[in-house]
């Protein structure tokens, strides 16, 4: 899914779920009739649910659509940001909104999938409506300008002879960064101790701070500029092939992870389940449009938005790979 797609494809979203294609099937995707929606939508302000603090490529992403959707649905589109729980506060609201599309979320891997099952929640994927994607990023591991480690091999060779010495900030306790963490340890044997956060600011704080060792932090304009600027060192990339804007940037396959390739932040419009079926279809059509404007995209960054639109039914089967890949992994 990741642009460009021929480079930077979630090879994991397609292989894992096959037939998962009718949202209903798949749990959570599913409409109701169309008769319940009404071509009238949306009669009054949308809010939008954002699980991370304001500042990072989660939020900028969703008010970068905000404003467009805003122009094309004819009512204000309000992002609100609210951290907590691991993305679990916003998730839990949003599930528990009324279906009639006024309330809308930011869903993404973390707080949607892996929350979810490493938790006794309120909520799972099956409670919410699948609408399209906005923006796929990977995640970058990265040291600090000061950094002992000119490369990933030097990073994990010193991390493997010294299990639980090096501290890796991550976005947040259940994204992938942190579970891909965990599967470093118990699929090679390295053991990094994960330093949960509340998103990319903080991160870098904490590593210009001093406080953590590495980043393994997901891509945005805020982590290329500081690529840029030398004040971060790039060691490896988590996407199944090397990006093109960072070519000299190893994949963490290449470098000897052959299966830590999952860390891609999908970043998707959900709605609670039970839409109705004329809302979720005016909806997707007006975040397609949206997808495809230029404006939108140098907003974001045009390697974060895909070339093609995936809509409801590629999000749904996206998310659901996801839970399909990580539910063995955490043991349920």
């Amino acid at each position: 899914m990741l642009k460009k797609r021929s480079e930077m494809h979630l090879k994991v979203s397609v292989g894992l779920v096959g037939l998962c294609l009718a949202l209903v099937g798949c749990g959570g995707g599913g409409a109701a009739s169309a008769k319940e929606g009404g071509t009238d939508y949306p009669k009054k302000p949308v809010r939008f649910l954002v699980p991370f603090a304001a500042g990072g490529p989660s939020s900028l992403t969703a008010l970068a659509y905000a404003s467009c959707l805003e122009g094309s649905l004819g009512q204000p589109v309000l992002v609100e940001n609210k951290p907590g729980g691991s993305g679990a506060v916003a998730m839990q609201e949003l599930a528990s909104a009324k279906p009639d599309g006024h309330t809308l979320g930011l869903g993404t891997n973390g707080p949607l999938v892996m929350n979810p099952i490493v938790n006794e929640l309120g909520y799972s994927l099956a409670d919410f409506t699948s609408v399209g994607v906005m923006a796929e990023m990977p995640t970058v591991l990265v040291v600090g300008a000061d950094s002992p480690y000119a490369n990933a091999q030097e990073f994990f060779a010193a991390a493997k002879a010294t299990p639980g010495k090096f501290s890796v900030a991550v976005p947040g306790a259940t994204t992938s960064a942190a579970i891909e963490l965990k599967r470093l340890k118990d699929e090679y044997g390295i053991e990094v101790t994960a330093v949960p956060t509340a998103g990319n600011a903080e991160m870098t704080t904490n590593l210009l701070g001093g406080h953590v060792d590495a980043l393994f932090i997901t891509d945005h304009s805020d982590v290329a500029a500081r690529i840029e600027d030398g004040s971060f060192k790039p060691l490896a990339i988590s996407s199944p092939e090397r990006a093109a804007w960072y070519p000299q940037v190893p994949t963490l396959a290449e470098v000897g992870f052959k299966e830590l390739v999952n860390a891609v932040s999908v970043f998707g419009v959900i709605g609670p389940k039970g839409m109705p079926a004329a809302v979720l279809s005016k909806l997707e059509a007006e975040l397609e449009t949206c997808a495809a404007d230029p404006a939108i995209v140098e907003q974001i960054g045009d390697r974060f938005v895909p070339d093609e639109f995936d809509g409801s039914e590629e999000l749904q089967t996206a998310f659901t790979a996801m839970q399909d890949l990580y539910k063995p992994i955490l043991g349920q």
